[in-house]
């Protein structure tokens, strides 16, 4: 059996964490250039405000109804986001992280009986401690727990769902709504009279895998409650990167600040999933060397820490030092990144509480963490 633990609205969710008076208050949090609606908490949801959506079209709208918007802040959601991993490690041993407000928990050593209720008491510890709602799914298969996650938010509107009878559920949810089925596929098996999750459970295996391919064909077996996807175990890497390419290029340096901090933010999660810590992190930036007609620039930075560190706001504050040094006025960037190198299994360390660097609050923080 599998339970998975999904922030509910996670970035909405975060910033009302430190403005209490926005409860029952719609809010959006927009993409790092203020361009489109990236998180809405439920009442923003009701106003019809859906993600993706260009902040210039709902502008309007936004001030009609009083919406609070943010800008995204992804050092404050990594933070948010190591405070519910180390909560969820520290109630059970066997967990994937799987995204920065997602983790998989594997309940086989946990008797059947007291699944729901050891969920409930986590999802709750969770709130106490940190202050973010979550939502918990428990199934049969890491499928089946997604789907019973999907059921607990958007159908029944309770915290925690165990799919006991899931047969009785899946031809209740559209095909497009199983994890990993996405538009794309689901086009393609509603031209075949697939139309529900029950559709796909009862469909033939081996035409799904030559129709589409065998990631589908276990996703129809795990439907069926047949386990074919466990706790992902992940072989370590040497380095991490995590880089894009501006749709509109940037000049401003704050941008940048923010695109690197969501950098940062997502190979953090790659670090704590496969339970590393970093030796050296580097920033680059790139302008765009097809455009012959600006200038042309691009510069990294590499810093070693100390101590190798996991601590996402230690990382942020490493890379916006380094960003700092290598920004140059004036040039249109293309592309940013930032590289976690010289990784190293996670262990207890002594750590020199006379280095500036990790930041001075993280041993206080890690101790906060764990009560």
């Amino acid at each position: 059996m599998f339970a998975l633990i999904d922030c509910n609205n996670f970035y909405a969710s975060c910033e009302r964490l430190f403005r209490p008076d926005l409860r029952d208050k719609p809010i959006v949090v927009l993409s790092n250039n203020d361009g489109c609606a990236i998180a809405r908490s439920n009442e923003a949801k009701a106003l019809g405000i859906k993600m993706g959506d260009p902040y210039f079209q709902i502008k309007d709208l936004c001030t009609k109804h009083q919406v609070q918007v943010f800008s995204s802040n992804y050092t404050l959601y990594g933070d948010l986001s190591q405070r519910v991993m180390s909560v969820i490690q520290n109630s059970w041993p066997e967990v994937e992280i799987y995204s920065i407000d997602e983790a998989f928990l594997h309940l086989k050593h946990l008797p059947e009986h007291q699944h729901t209720a050891f969920c409930e008491q986590l999802q709750k510890t969770i709130l106490k401690v940190v202050g973010i709602p979550t939502s918990i799914g428990i199934g049969k298969t890491k499928t089946l727990a997604k789907l019973a996650n999907h059921i607990a938010k958007k159908r029944l509107k309770i915290p925690v769902f165990n799919i006991h009878s899931f047969s009785d559920w899946l031809d209740k949810i559209d095909v497009e709504d199983i994890w990993g089925v996405g538009r794309r596929w689901s086009s393609k098996l509603r031209s075949m009279g697939i139309q529900t999750a029950g559709d796909l459970s009862r469909a033939h295996p081996a035409l799904i895998k030559k129709r589409f391919n065998v990631v589908l064909q276990r996703t129809l077996y795990e439907l069926r409650g047949l386990a074919c996807l466990e706790l992902e175990e992940i072989e370590p890497k040497q380095s991490i990167v995590s880089s894009k390419s501006f749709g509109i290029m940037q000049t401003d340096y704050h941008q940048l600040a923010e695109a690197i901090s969501a950098h940062v933010a997502s190979a953090w999660g790659k670090l704590r999933q496969q339970h590393l810590v970093a030796q050296y992190l580097s920033v680059f930036v790139l302008s765009n060397k097809h455009r012959k007609d600006l200038d042309q620039y691009s510069n990294s930075l590499g810093f070693k820490l100390i101590n190798p560190s996991d601590d996402i706001r230690q990382l942020t504050k490493c890379a916006k030092f380094c960003l700092k040094r290598i920004y140059k006025p004036g040039v249109y960037y293309k592309k940013a990144g930032v590289l976690l190198d010289g990784l190293i299994p996670k262990e207890p360390r002594q750590i020199d509480l006379f280095n500036p660097l990790p930041h001075e609050s993280t041993v206080h923080s890690e101790q906060l963490m764990k009560r």
